[in-house]
């Protein structure tokens, strides 16, 4: 994996915006990112390309826990302790499975790209080496020891980081073709904020992916289940389907490592599925789904709705045919 020199281009921080506005930031060279109302954000490795965004008065409970157990002293010791036996214990090559995950984003060169919780920055090489030199990588994380590792580690110039919340992302809306994440939104608290960041960030028909712990349904009343949530009990988590917005595409829940870990994979759309709701029924009832559901009306007697059933045969029509011809002569519409 090669990348060019670092640089100076102010291109390369387009991507941000204030995480709380939402609004364009200002640039303020070997200094940070100056918002709106005049709070800065500040660079803080000596290559200006992390910037931190965290603003601690807004934490969570749950961002606070998250914070001190990954930047403490010994996280990068049990975090890769942790990931050392995870793949053993489902005989998995750790390249070769992060690898086959994120080829299921099908990146192509140049494309532009977010992993939130990025860790100590595991996935950026693969994705590098997918989007090459012309692509932009995004990589955040809560933890600001473990996205300064991960600084450190990946030089090109192509390639940003952020201390951010994946609940409030420093990013602009529709800016990303994929958004990747894998292991930590089960932790995350509001977990339908971020997604709904993730989907934010996102272009129309981009791909987003993410998983986390969570077995399969058809495990869940055996002692292998049982083996495994007793070892880890954020096994017992479900894949947050629900939580999907609403514009969600191409939908593709699937699982991984002895179908212990979901992966949720989807697309934004412009908004609700297509549907055609001014297609004719045939038959007796007749109507369209929406005369069916914006046409509804006070209830008639039992006797009425029998004899309009039976005038209805009589005429050979629909219900809703003979009903709008009654309605419309008595009213002289």
């Amino acid at each position: 994996m090669k990348g060019k020199p670092l640089q100076d281009d102010s291109n390369l921080y387009r991507a941000f915006c204030c995480p709380d506005q939402l609004t364009s930031l200002e640039l303020k060279p070997k200094v940070g990112f100056l918002n709106k109302a005049g709070e800065l954000y500040k660079f803080i490795d000596p290559d200006y390309r992390v910037i931190d965004f965290v603003n601690t008065k807004n934490f969570t409970e749950f961002d606070k826990a998250n914070s001190k157990i990954y930047d403490a002293p010994a996280s990068a010791e049990v975090y890769r302790n942790f990931l050392d036996w995870l793949f053993a214990t489902f005989n998995e090559d750790e390249m070769s499975f992060r690898q086959n995950l994120i080829k299921k984003l099908r990146l192509s060169a140049g494309q532009k790209v977010l992993i939130t919780g990025c860790g100590f920055g595991d996935d950026i090489g693969i994705i590098y080496d997918m989007v090459g030199n012309s692509g932009e990588i995004h990589a955040q994380d809560l933890s600001k020891s473990m996205v300064l590792s991960a600084s450190n580690k990946f030089k090109q110039s192509n390639v940003r980081f952020s201390v951010s919340t994946a609940t409030a992302l420093p990013y602009k809306s529709r800016y990303f073709d994929a958004v990747f994440h894998f292991g930590g939104i089960n932790l995350f608290g509001n977990i339908k904020k971020a997604i709904a960041e993730m989907e934010r960030v996102c272009k129309v028909n981009g791909t987003i992916l993410f998983g986390d712990e969570g077995i399969a349904s058809h495990l869940r009343d055996t002692q292998y289940a049982e083996i495994a949530i007793s070892n880890n009990k954020l096994w017992a988590s479900q894949p947050p389907m629900e939580l999907l917005p609403y514009n969600a595409s191409k939908i593709e829940l699937s699982y991984i490592l002895g179908n212990c870990f979901y992966i949720i994979q989807f697309s934004p759309s412009d908004g609700l599925p297509a549907m055609n709701i001014d297609i004719l029924h045939k038959g007796l009832r007749g109507g369209t789904a929406r005369t069916r559901y914006f046409g509804q009306v006070e209830g008639l007697t039992l006797e009425t709705k029998q004899a309009l059933i039976q005038e209805a045969k009589n005429r050979n029509t629909s219900i809703h045919a003979l009903l709008e011809e009654s309605i419309k002569k008595m009213l002289s519409l």
